[in-house]
C-alpha cells in the first residue's frame, strides 16, 4: 500500500481533536487561541514529516526510486550507470606514399575534434587509413559512413589531404551518459531475468550495458541448435539503427564476456522496415498535430515492436496506427487507409515510418 499523505487541513484537524480529546475543557477552534496557534504549527511539522516518509518510501523499490537511491539499487544487483563514451572508427584521405604518420592528428567535424590513435602509412598508391577517436563524449560524436572530416592543423601536415572521408563502418560507439529510465529500466530487467549461464536475457543484458544501446532482443531460430543472433536499437541514429561501428561495440562487450555458446558475430543491426502511411479525414489538419502524429507512430514502434526472424516472425497490428494516432492532442477523428493490412517483420526487420501522406 502506497504511503498516505494528510493533507495540512486533515492533519490540522487531527491534532485540534487530540487537544480536545487530552486536554478537556481547551477550544482548539478559536481563532488566536494558543491551542489553536499549536495546533497548525504541529500540523504543518507533521505534514513535512509524511512527505519526507513518503519521499523514503518510493526510495525502497527500484521502480520508483531515483537519484543516489536507484543507483543503489543497481549497484546491489552489479548494474551501474553507463558513462558518456566516445565514437571511434576509420577515415581515408591522401598522403604521400610509403611515408608514416604518428597518433595524434587532429581531425574536425562540426564542433567536434578527432584524434588518430595509432601511427599508419600510406600506401603506394597514395590512400591512408587512419584510426580515430572524438576527444569529447556524445552521441554528437558518432557520424555516417562517407562523411567528411578536416585536417584540423594543415600547416603542421602540409603533406595530408584537406578532406577525409568516414569509412565503411561509420564512426560509431559514441553515447550519452545514461539517464534514470535507462537504468531503471535494466535494474528491473537484472531482478526479473537472473543471469543463467549464456540464456538469450543474458546476451540481452550484455548488449544493454554497452553505452547508447537502447533496445536489445536475443534470438534463436527454431530448429537451429546453435543460431544466435542479438538485434539492437542505439540512440542517435536515424530511426536508431545501428552502424557498423555501433555493431562492432556491442560485439567487443560480447567478446569480453564470452558465454559457453560459440558467439562470434552475433551482434546485428536491424534491417529497417519503412511503412509508409496514408491518413484522411483528419477533423483538424494542422502541423502541430501531423508532427504529433508522425512522433507518436515512431513511439509505438519503439513502444511496443521488435525485429522478427524467421520462424520467429512479430506482427505490427494495423490498430495500432490507429490507436497512436487517435492519442495526438487536437486529434479528434480520422481514417486511416494505409497500412491496410497488419504488417509481419521477419529476417531482422524492424519498423522505421516511411512516407506519411495526409488526404482531404
Amino acid at each position: 500500500m502506497p504511503w498516505q499523505i494528510r493533507s495540512l487541513a486533515e492533519a490540522s484537524q487531527r491534532v485540534r481533536g487530540a487537544f480536545r480529546q487530552y486536554m478537556p475543557g481547551t477550544d482548539a477552534s478559536l481563532k488566536n487561541n494558543f491551542v489553536t496557534v499549536t495546533a497548525k504549527v504541529l500540523a504543518a511539522l507533521s505534514h513535512e514529516f509524511e512527505l519526507r516518509m513518503a519521499y523514503l518510501a518510493r526510495q525502497l523499490f527500484a521502480s520508483t526510486a531515483t537519484g543516489e537511491f536507484l543507483a543503489r539499487h543497481g549497484s546491489d544487483v552489479g548494474i551501474f550507470r553507463k558513462p558518456s563514451s566516445a565514437a571511434s572508427g576509420l577515415i581515408h584521405g591522401i598522403a604521400p606514399a610509403g611515408v608514416t604518420y604518428p597518433a595524434g592528428i587532429r581531425f574536425l567535424s562540426g564542433n567536434v575534434v578527432y584524434l588518430s590513435t595509432a601511427s599508419a602509412s600510406a600506401d603506394l598508391s597514395g590512400n591512408l587509413e587512419l584510426a580515430v577517436a572524438a576527444q569529447s563524449n556524445g552521441s554528437v560524436t558518432n557520424r555516417d559512413v562517407d562523411g567528411i572530416l578536416a585536417l584540423a592543423d594543415p600547416v603542421l601536415w602540409p603533406d595530408l589531404g584537406a578532406e577525409w572521408t568516414v569509412g565503411s563502418d561509420g564512426l560509431g560507439g559514441g553515447a550519452d551518459r545514461e539517464d534514470e529510465d535507462s537504468l531503471r529500466a535494466r535494474i528491473l530487467f537484472r531482478k526479473r531475468n537472473p543471469p543463467g549461464g549464456g540464456k538469450l536475457s543474458d546476451y540481452e543484458s550484455i548488449a544493454l550495458s554497452v553505452p547508447g544501446v537502447l533496445k536489445a532482443w536475443a534470438f534463436r531460430a527454431p530448429l537451429a541448435p546453435g543460431f544466435l543472433v542479438i538485434h539492437f536499437l542505439f540512440e542517435g541514429r536515424v530511426d536508431f539503427i545501428p552502424q557498423p561501428g555501433d555493431v562492432a561495440a556491442v560485439q567487443a562487450a560480447i567478446d569480453a564476456q564470452r558465454l559457453v555458446r560459440v558467439d562470434d558475430s552475433v551482434a546485428t543491426a536491424p534491417v529497417a522496415r519503412p511503412v509508409n502511411v496514408e491518413i484522411e479525414g483528419l477533423a483538424f489538419d494542422t502541423p502541430e498535430i501531423r508532427a504529433g502524429i508522425e512522433r507518436a507512430i515512431r513511439a509505438m514502434f519503439l513502444n511496443r515492436c521488435r525485429p522478427g526472424i524467421a520462424g520467429d516472425t512479430f506482427t505490427v497490428s494495423r490498430s495500432w496506427f490507429s490507436e497512436a494516432i487517435s492519442g495526438v492532442t487536437g486529434e479528434d477523428r480520422h481514417e486511416l487507409i494505409e497500412p491496410a493490412t497488419d504488417i509481419v517483420l521477419t529476417n531482422g526487420q524492424f519498423p522505421t515510418l516511411g512516407t506519411v501522406t495526409y488526404g482531404a
